[in-house]
């Protein structure tokens, strides 16, 4: 009879920055890949940071990277972005030189608290993959722009000036800027109130606290001070979904990863993700995806 390997949750790595580098508040930590490598090893396994966004840059070598299930390989110049909780591995070549830059939560999330556009705040809820050599002509100078960002981030980051944390402050804000007008996300076609932009972006902060406790809209509506109505108008028309879509879309995601980066049996991942009954988590997790958790499972290991 085989033997089950251990169940172990998606690690979690912190970044904190200790060094001679480290901001006044440490909100920011870059490191070069090399530096990253010697210390983790060109083959990172699955992992996550909860309270950070992370953006790697890789200036020239290979990678092929697993962002939450989803494979992309690519040559340098590129960057893939990873949003705070989402799990990710990759494997760089030996000649990968670039940057690690990671954005402590509070800071990105008040970057997007600034955004006027919900585009903006659903590109970086997901994870993004980008090979910049690649991209169209018309995109060649945004492409160009983002890598001298990262290097004057770079530069100013290690080195010790005056007015050096606004600076990088500033340059943080103009990279996730670059980042995003890269991801090329189609405009709304019709404008948002800013008031509307607050409530879908508190109702995307509700369902990451509390997606496991299987809150009623009613609940979220009356932590939002908004009717259960209103809260379906503004989520259908910023976001192109329904309020509990985009509930049932955090559970699948959470029990994707969970199916494709640990061996926790689906039972237990069931009752992880707050559903009293597995056979129904099951019924739930095929009508959202068209497959058993088993077969997902099955199907993504065994991908090359």
């Amino acid at each position: 009879m085989r033997k089950r390997k251990k169940e172990a949750d998606i690690p979690n790595i912190e970044l904190i920055d200790r060094s001679e580098h480290a901001t006044a508040n440490t909100f920011l930590h870059i490191d070069s890949l090399y530096n990253l490598s010697e210390r983790f090893g060109r083959k990172m396994p699955a992992h996550r940071h909860d309270r950070y966004y992370q953006v790697h840059y890789l200036e020239t070598g290979h990678v092929q990277v697993n962002l939450g299930g989803h494979l992309h390989s690519g040559q340098g110049p590129l960057f893939f972005a990873t949003p705070p909780t989402s799990p990710h591995s990759f494997v760089f070549s030996n000649d990968a030189a670039g940057v690690a830059i990671t954005i402590r939560q509070d800071v990105f999330s008040r970057f997007q608290a600034s955004a006027e556009d919900a585009a903006l705040i659903s590109t970086f809820a997901t994870p993004v993959f980008m090979e910049l050599g690649a991209l169209a002509t018309s995109l060649a100078r945004d492409a160009e722009r983002l890598g001298t960002l990262v290097k004057m981030l770079c530069d100013e980051y290690y080195q010790s000036r005056q007015g050096r944390e606004h600076s990088l402050a500033a340059l943080v804000n103009l990279l996730l800027v670059g980042i995003f007008r890269l991801a090329q996300v189609p405009e709304r076609k019709t404008p948002a109130k800013r008031a509307e932009l607050d409530v879908l972006r508190a109702y995307n902060e509700l369902i990451e606290a509390h997606f496991t406790e299987h809150w009623s809209l009613a609940n979220y509506a009356k932590e939002l001070n908004v009717t259960t109505g209103r809260l379906a108008d503004i989520c259908r028309r910023l976001s192109g979904h329904s309020p509990k879509s985009l509930i049932f879309e955090r559970q699948i995601t959470e029990a994707s990863w969970q199916l494709i980066y640990t061996t926790t049996a689906v039972s237990t991942i069931a009752y992880k993700l707050g559903f009293n009954d597995p056979a129904y988590f099951c019924r739930f997790f095929r009508k959202h995806t068209g497959q058993a958790p088993s077969d997902f499972r099955s199907q993504a290991l065994s991908a090359p």
